[in-house]
């Protein structure tokens, strides 16, 4: 009951109130992030939140320990966070000359009512627990000041203890500390169970100074290793017994805003402790970045006017990697159709085409009404729109859309783009890799230089290889340690992996074969060196009805483990898997993907993925895999769990290219819940295949 309590209070409101969070209720007067990774004071939360589509990063440095936070607030009303935490003076389990490394996640829920903000508050989520705590909040404003109290229990209890007034809450089950614990599990039966503690703090923005906050709040926390050791965990040493003594109950400090969204803290911890923190936040909620062409030329040499219009749309959209199909221009209106290689979504496709054809046509002297723009995507038509080629009422915005499937017709307009077959295309890169969270080295990294390479046999045939020199790295460090002797190696040989290739190895090679059944039905053979660890042969199918906001994908693969030279030979382990996705889209943004299948290590199960997906291309997620091994063969963790941010390539201030980047947080990795990972699946490639798809960036 616990469980499905849980599960329904974080899911149910982006559910049910989808117009809800389209505006942010909070009063949010420039919040701050705390030292342990969420809104608050100094350790202290509040029940305030950051904006919808805030993510921020953290890193502390104290006397106690070294703290990493990722938080993101993808809902008005709900905050998550994950974070690292590292005490200066306490061991590694097992390994007397290492220190502890933690992780965990954090979770608060929260909204607006008569103008003070409440929050429930429930942190180190699926971790050991030296940091579990759970907590209901209020924070209320009066002028420049910010004023929190708080009811909390776990860690909150340990200082200054009250009875639970609530008898069937009074016990708190003891969770397992020291080697032994496996952590990563939801202790349910734990949450706003034992003694209960109380908190508060005030913050005060400061308007002779802009930017500048003073924070000063309670301390409840015990530190002490032997009562749970708030900041804690691993092997107590004399150093923190010594570090650990709490002399005042109460933390103070200032934080300051350097540049936009760029703060830094420094505070007095337990009265003789230093808590340094520097924070950065980025907005995801941003609108559509404005379009901007290059500059439009009349560039053909044709007598006819007709044709030299579409050589001229044919010559301008290339430049900015919008690649035109066909076209023909009758009464005025005028259909195209466009391969897009630039933009993340149809409608930029359809806003950067407008700007170059209405200036084409105003220099040829061509009359223009309605402009039709069909996509297509590796030969394939996925969808049309229709629009007016001026709005006149409103220059700047579309206007009225007609969204329709696509008539499959774009090879029988009246110009034809000559293509020649084959078609090569190269680009050279760095190539960033790195892989965190070892404890006996938290980040390795290295740098590649990366050869990509595509070879078009057709419009839907083609080959993506990528091959990569070794420049520099630190994998030679990093601990080989796959935890869990019952299931094959799948994911827990990345280390080998980083360790025995050559300088010169090949990343990936996969040639694709895409076919259009009928519309919205599509199929895809492939073969190749999909990933480090994997390659083989596969076939995927995509049902994309166009008027509905769901799709079913359907995977399945052969494949067969590549041995750590990453060339052209394998190691002895292959397998089948195979997995059938349920995808649905909310026009709110919210996307929830549920698949089921087997694994690579065998195992069969499910993996629960829900996001949100912002207009500006961005978009926030989190995900959790249950399959049929237990959690003794899974290792430590118990379960593959993660979260994951998406961002256009926009992010790093490169060109407004098609693509995206993604960072998963992920705190293990384990060979239980391993999907195979191929370039550009089916199943999220077709972007622009029903009429969700458009409406979404529609303003």
């Amino acid at each position: 009951m616990n469980k499905l309590l849980f599960i329904l209070l974080v899911f149910l409101p982006s559910i049910s109130y989808s117009a809800y969070y389209i505006k942010n209720s909070y009063t949010n007067l420039n919040v701050s992030y705390n030292s342990i990774g969420q809104t608050g004071l100094i350790h202290l939360p509040t029940a305030s939140l950051h904006k919808e589509g805030t993510v921020g990063i953290t890193i502390g440095n104290s006397s106690l320990n070294k703290f990493a936070s990722i938080v993101a607030t993808p809902f008005p009303w709900l905050e998550a966070s994950f974070f690292y935490h590292r005490p200066r003076d306490t061991l590694y389990f097992g390994n007397g000359k290492k220190q502890y490394l933690d992780k965990g996640f954090n979770l608060k829920l929260g909204f607006t009512y008569l103008g003070i903000d409440l929050a429930l508050g429930i942190d180190d989520i699926a971790g050991t627990g030296f940091l579990s705590k759970e907590y209901v909040a209020a924070t209320f404003n009066k002028q420049n000041l910010s004023f929190t109290f708080g009811i909390g229990t776990g860690a909150f209890s340990k200082d200054h203890p009250f009875q639970n007034p609530i008898p069937s809450l009074r016990n708190r089950p003891q969770i397992l500390f020291g080697p032994d614990a496996s952590g990563g599990e939801l202790s349910f039966n734990t949450f706003f169970k034992g003694e209960i503690g109380l908190f508060g703090g005030i913050e005060y923005d400061s308007s002779r100074i802009p930017g500048l906050k003073f924070k000063i709040e309670s301390n409840p926390f015990d530190y002490r290793l032997s009562n749970g050791g708030f900041l804690g965990g691993g092997i107590q040493t004399q150093e923190a017994i010594l570090n650990r003594k709490k002399l005042k109950d109460f933390n103070y400090g200032i934080s300051y805003q350097v540049k936009n969204f760029f703060n830094v803290s420094i505070s007095q911890i337990k009265g003789n402790s230093f808590d340094l923190l520097i924070s950065k936040k980025f907005n995801f909620n941003k609108p559509r970045k404005s379009i901007q062409t290059k500059r439009v030329d009349l560039v053909s040499k044709a007598n006819n006017n007709k044709l030299a219009f579409y050589q001229n749309i044919l010559r301008n959209l290339e430049k900015d990697k919008l690649f035109l199909q066909s076209a023909e221009l009758k009464d005025n209106d005028l259909h195209l159709g466009i391969v897009n290689n630039k933009y993340n979504n149809p409608v930029d496709v359809f806003d950067h085409t407008k700007i170059v054809v209405t200036k084409l046509a105003k220099a040829q002297n061509i009359g223009l009404s309605n402009l039709t723009i069909t996509n297509i995507n590796s030969g394939m038509e996925t969808a049309s729109m229709t629009a007016r080629a001026i709005n006149r009422l409103n220059p700047t915005k579309i206007g009225y859309a007609n969204i329709t499937e696509p008539e499959n017709k774009t090879k029988e307009l009246d110009f034809q783009t000559i293509l020649s077959f084959p078609e090569f295309y190269n680009s050279v890169e760095p190539e960033f890799i790195y892989r965190y969270a070892d404890p006996t080295r938290f980040f390795a990294g290295g740098i590649d230089i990366q050869l990509n390479s595509e070879i078009k046999f057709a419009s839907d045939f083609y080959l993506n290889t990528a091959i990569s020199y070794q420049l520099t790295n630190s994998f030679e460090r990093l601990r080989y340690n796959p935890d869990s002797p019952y299931l094959p190696h799948v994911r827990t040989d990345v280390v080998k992996y980083l360790n025995n290739r050559p300088d010169l190895y090949l990343n990936t090679l996969q040639l694709d074969k895409h076919y259009k059944v009928t519309n919205g039905h599509y199929l895809k053979f492939s073969a190749g060196m999909y990933e480090m660890m994997f390659g083989g042969y596969g076939v995927e199918y995509l049902w994309k009805p166009f008027v509905s906001n769901i799709s079913v994908g359907m995977s399945l693969y052969h494949v067969k483990q590549r041995n750590f030279e990453q060339r052209f030979k394998f190691s002895d382990y292959e397998t089948r898997t195979g997995h059938t996705n349920l995808l649905y889209k909310f026009p709110s943004g919210i996307v929830i993907d549920l698949s089921f299948g087997k694994y690579l290590a065998g195992d069969v199960g499910y993996t629960l993925d829900f996001s949100r997906r912002f207009k500006s291309g961005y978009k926030i997620g989190a995900y959790f895999t249950r399959t049929n091994i237990s959690k003794v063969e899974y290792g430590e963790g118990s379960f593959d769990k993660g979260f994951y941010f998406e961002m256009p390539f926009t992010f790093y201030g490169a060109s407004e290219d098609k693509g995206i980047t993604n960072l998963t947080i992920q705190p293990l990795t384990r060979d239980g819940g391993a999907k195979l990972k191929t370039e550009n699946p089916l199943l999220y490639s077709i972007i622009s295949g029903s009429e969700g798809d458009y409406k979404f960036y529609l303003d």
